[in-house]
């Protein structure tokens, strides 16, 4: 086994990285990693040479390849575009999440020769038995201080929404936001906000839930519907049937409200939304306001039921999910293909015919296009789309192969 002897004397040659992750955060945190950084240094009288500073502002450490200076440095060091020796951060979390920290650390160290290096630690080996048991130590301390405020915020928005009072988030159409204040020793104190109707929003959801019930349409059809709706303001259109299809299914139209229904991770760099037990959720009637009646808020739901397709009887002997779906494994040009018309991300979709080898015909279209926003009706097949760019990769890479 090769072995490698870290001195802290040497002159190593180092880049900084430096991380803010929201722009609620202090907006002066990347200097301020940049100074504790450089006072390290000059305390521990190290003669290392600096040669580059790479800094992500307002980027979450979930996301990797959302950080453009985070990608820009890992491709100057695994490409030799880098020759240095360390990464420098202040904190190992300004490095970005802790649950991979380490397998991004041994290869950089394995295949690149690059070691990774904390100002809080004084810059400990990490190649060593302290090192390792310092750098253990410290993702554990920080995977529990990220448990215990995750565990807080939960806490705080559940005692909210039993309260009666809106638990965050963006406002639900259809509902304004309005701050309570209670006073306590003279002096006014916000204790919470509530939902109240917005009449012109209003309008919009209960055409939606009326014409729902009467036609037994869906999400597309309703889509266009509200689109061509004389009644409906201008400044709300176009509507798109995703958004629609959440209006139909929010049980706060009918006054009651369903919190923690669902969580959310980042896995692979995609953001991912799994239901959690229906323990955990969260009911509460006569939350706010109705806008519709919940007799007919339950007819729409009763119809959205039956247009519903079963689930195929190999997917419901699947007892453990994948915490992220398979989707673009399967059609992997999904994100890229982009509408001509609108710039829209088209979206993958199955004509529910099936070809003699018995394979999905499955088409690319423009998802403003089913709902009649955008002029392009184009079906773009993709498995002839999928071919074309991969051949022509192919040859841009390999121009001298012949098959």
């Amino acid at each position: 086994m090769k072995k490698f002897k870290f001195d802290h004397q040497s002159q190593y040659r180092v880049v900084i990285y430096l991380r803010m992750s929201s722009k609620k955060q202090n907006q002066r945190s990347p200097d301020q990693q940049e100074y504790e950084i450089n006072q390290a240094l000059n305390r521990m009288g190290l003669t290392w040479i600096v040669v580059k500073v790479y800094r992500d502002e307002n980027k979450s450490g979930r996301y990797e390849r959302k950080r453009s200076g985070y990608m820009q440095m890992m491709h100057d060091i695994k490409s030799g575009l880098m020759k240095v020796d360390l990464i420098l951060v202040d904190t190992a979390e300004r490095f970005g999440r802790l649950d991979n920290f380490q397998a991004i650390r041994d290869e950089l160290q394995k295949k690149h020769g690059v070691l990774i290096l904390t100002a809080e630690s004084s810059f400990a080996d990490p190649t060593t038995p302290q090192g390792k048991a310092y750098a253990t130590f410290d993702s554990l301390r920080a995977s529990e201080e990220n448990r215990i405020k995750s565990h807080q915020v939960v806490r705080g928005k559940r005692d909210q929404v039993l309260l009666g009072f809106w638990p965050g988030g963006p406002k639900p159409f259809g509902y304004a936001i309005v701050p309570v204040f209670e006073e306590r020793n003279g002096i006014k104190v916000k204790i919470g906000s509530k939902l109240e109707p917005l009449s012109e929003e209003v309008l919009v959801i209960r055409i939606l839930f009326e014409h729902a019930d009467q036609t037994g349409y869906g999400p597309n059809r309703l889509t266009r519907y509200l689109n061509e709706h004389p009644d409906i303001p201008d400044k709300f259109k176009p509507f798109n049937s995703p958004t629609v299809g959440r209006w139909l299914s929010q049980s706060l139209y009918h006054g009651e409200i369903l919190w923690n229904e669902h969580c959310t991770d980042v896995v692979d760099d995609a953001r991912t939304i799994e239901k959690n037990p229906e323990e955990d959720w969260i009911i509460v009637p006569g939350f706010c306001e109705p806008i519709v009646p919940e007799e007919l808020w339950n007819s729409v739901q009763a119809v959205r039921n039956l247009r519903k397709r079963p689930l195929k009887k190999e997917q419901d002997q699947k007892l453990i999910k994948p915490a992220a779906p398979g989707k673009s494994l399967i059609y992997p040009l999904s994100g890229l293909v982009r509408c001509g018309t609108c710039d829209s991300s088209m979206r993958p979709i199955k004509s529910g015919g099936q070809s003699k080898t018995g394979d999905t015909y499955t088409y690319y279209v423009c998802p403003r296009g089913i709902d009649q926003n955008c002029e392009n009706r184009a079906y773009i097949p993709e498995k002839w789309l999928r071919e074309t760019i991969f051949n022509w990769i192919r040859e841009q890479l390999f121009p001298d192969i012949e098959d």
